[in-house]
């Protein structure tokens, strides 16, 4: 009896099973973890056409799940700042995203459940601002938020206007700093999930970066303009494949924001064979945290496209000087004057009132007159503001590992020492506290430096600044336009995004600058050694040159750019208007040997630039012309053409 009674409990229960459903597979977790959340197609260029729906596709990896229960999948979106509204979510069939998505996983098994959603944003006009963003809440209660995600309607009529700007992700990822942070965790610990990008995001925000970072407003240029936004590493694809006719560097002082040597190469390349502009702000010339943005004397680096090669000198300087931590670019500084606009360039005068602050030691490329303006604006505001430097100083120790001295050189002592440089035939010559030195440089810098250091405070041109000179706008012209605004413009409004406008559309307004005559005067003498072999090579360069004899200078003292031939007692007539260019002390200098280059400026006429080559004898005048010769090449040549179209 027994036994039957237990063959019919066995029946009974064989039947329950068969007839109860299948359960699914048990995640077994023995440590709970938030949910992990990974949009796969953020918007490329950050940019998007107008009235076009977006579709963002995204995923979901949680522990326990987060569809039962209190568990659940929202998305949201707002249009210029509006209020958030919540998208409707739809389950994705697989497709290329997805794989990619999925194809991140590293792990070889999975006790963790896997969701693909998508939702669709509705198309805006240009000018728009478009934010999105992704909460996900897990049975346990554990919350998770995906980056804040920006992107901007643009206007694929107007001009291509390439952004390097990688603060706009990293203000994403700001904005969800602690929940981001929390699944980078979670995914090295059990979701084994490669988010390698978002470390190295998150990487430079965790060392002090992100108290510095403010929002940029590029939806001002988008109602207008066709803009792209991309990191640095993207830069060299982006310039091939979006052919911008302006490239904008935006504040890039973080290091990881920095170009590398590749990347300023083919941007360089770039400009030149294509005539586009270049706009670069504020930090990116910080030498702090990214020094081969100025770079060595002679190198490739934005310094050196923006045609502001001083400030390369000024490093040598600060070397040579054993002054490593004074850099030579300080930022966060606002002395609360507002920004003048000159009559000259893209700009009809006026002022602008300025809600962002400016970069200093740009001051390097001032005469002593307006450095000492700005000097005394600038040590004020350094001893007023000690606080704000030491944050600045903190920042740049978290992400470098360096300590600098950031009062010393909002103080303008780099610029100051610079004052007192000199360029002789055969390097730079400078005293500090009572110590004179002399640097060697190679031939073709130390011409352009002679060039530079005569025309400083002229060219590079001021299109702009502040009555204390703390901050400015400057600008080139040559094989393309170029300017350096020490300001965060795009960090303001409307009016900021007007002065940034202007540029951008004087930037694209390209038209290659008429190389100005040169006027060679020599005698015979001087013209037979080296004076024909000279005028060659200026017109190999495209200079059209004419030679005239002292009798015939007269009627060609007005001519842009002279080039006297031979020293103050050259035969002929020539001395006699060697004397009129050179002091009595300079003379001797020339008669000594110890000196036999020079230039002046406006000498004869407003904005002339002549040059004087002299030995102390037909022969040393042979060799001075020699020598220049070996710093004339085709940056040179554009730097005098760009100097006498502006200061003419």
């Amino acid at each position: 009896m027994g036994t039957n009674k237990t063959a019919a409990l066995f029946t009974t229960l064989l039947l329950l099973v068969l007839v109860l459903p299948v359960a699914s597979p048990t995640v077994i977790v023995t440590a709970p973890q938030p949910p992990i959340v990974i949009v796969g197609n953020p918007p490329e260029g950050s940019a998007v056409a107008p009235y076009t729906e977006y579709t963002v596709y995204f995923l979901v990896a949680d522990d326990y799940g987060v569809t039962t229960g209190s568990g659940k999948i929202e998305a949201y979106y707002r249009i210029n700042g509006g209020e958030w509204k919540e998208a409707y979510l739809k389950t994705t069939a697989e497709n290329a995203i997805t794989a990619a998505l999925r194809a991140r996983f590293y792990g070889e098994t999975q006790n963790f459940y896997v969701f693909y959603r998508r939702f669709t944003i509705p198309g805006a006009a240009p000018g728009s601002k478009v934010e999105f963003k992704i909460k996900v809440t897990d049975v346990e209660n554990h919350v998770s938020f995906s980056p804040v995600y920006t992107y901007y309607v643009v206007n694929p009529e107007g001009p291509r206007v390439l952004i390097v700007d990688p603060s706009v992700e990293a203000l994403a990822f700001e904005r969800s700093f602690d929940w981001i942070t929390a699944q980078v965790n979670a995914s090295r610990a059990f979701y084994h999930y490669n988010l390698s990008d978002f470390e190295a995001v998150l990487r430079p925000l965790n060392r002090g970066a992100g108290q510095f970072l403010v929002e940029h407003h590029w939806e001002f240029l988008a109602k207008d303009y066709n803009i792209s936004i991309v990191s640095p590493d993207e830069l060299p694809e982006a310039l091939e494949k979006f052919q911008p006719q302006v490239v904008v560097l935006s504040n890039l002082w973080v290091p990881e924001w920095g170009l590398d040597s590749r990347e300023m190469n083919a941007l360089e390349d770039y400009l030149r064979s294509t005539h586009a502009g270049l706009i670069v702000t504020a930090g990116t010339l910080l030498d702090s945290t990214n020094p081969q943005h100025i770079g060595s004397p002679g190198n490739v680096s934005v310094a050196s496209m923006l045609r502001m090669e001083p400030l390369q000198l000024a490093v040598a300087v600060r070397d040579a000087l054993n002054m490593s931590d004074v850099p030579v670019m300080t930022m966060n500084v606002n002395t609360g004057y507002p920004m003048m606009l000159m009559k000259q360039g893209p700009f009809d005068g006026g002022q602008v009132s300025l809600n962002v602050s400016t970069v200093v030691g740009w001051q390097c490329l001032l005469p002593e007159t307006q450095l000492g303006i700005a000097k005394r604006s600038l040590v004020k505001f350094a001893n007023e503001n000690g606080l704000r430097f030491r944050q600045v100083e903190g920042a740049v120790e978290g992400l470098t590992g360096q300590k600098f001295n950031f009062s010393a050189a909002a103080s303008l002592l780099l610029p100051e020492v610079l004052t007192k440089v000199s360029v002789s035939d055969s390097g730079v010559a400078f005293e500090h506290n009572g110590t004179v030195m002399e640097l060697s440089f190679e031939r073709k810098f130390l011409e352009r430096m002679r060039l530079l250091r005569t025309v400083r405070g002229r060219y590079p041109v001021l299109l702009a600044r502040t009555s204390d000179y703390s901050g400015a706008i400057l600008a080139s012209d040559g094989d393309y336009r170029a300017a350096y605004v020490s300001f965060e413009l795009e960090a303001g409004g409307k009016d900021e995004f007007n002065v940034l406008k202007e540029l951008i559309n004087w930037s694209i307004s390209y038209a290659e600058p008429e190389k100005p005559e040169v006027v060679v005067l020599a005698n015979d003498i001087d013209w037979n050694i080296k004076g024909k072999l000279l005028a060659s090579q200026l017109e190999a360069l495209g200079f059209p040159v004419k030679r005239v004899t002292a009798d015939e200078f007269n009627s060609h003292k007005g001519a842009e750019v002279v080039v006297i031939l031979g020293g103050p007692d050259a035969y002929d007539g020539v001395g006699a208007y060697v004397r009129q260019v050179l002091s009595t002390e300079e003379q001797n200098a020339v008669r000594t040997g110890k000196a036999g280059m020079f230039i002046r400026t406006g000498v004869w006429s407003s904005g002339q630039v002549v040059i004087v080559l002299a030995g102390d004898d037909r022969w040393g005048t042979g060799d001075k012309i020699t020598a220049y010769m070996e710093g004339v090449d085709f940056d040179y040549a554009e730097m005098l053409t760009g100097v006498a179209a502006s200061i003419s």
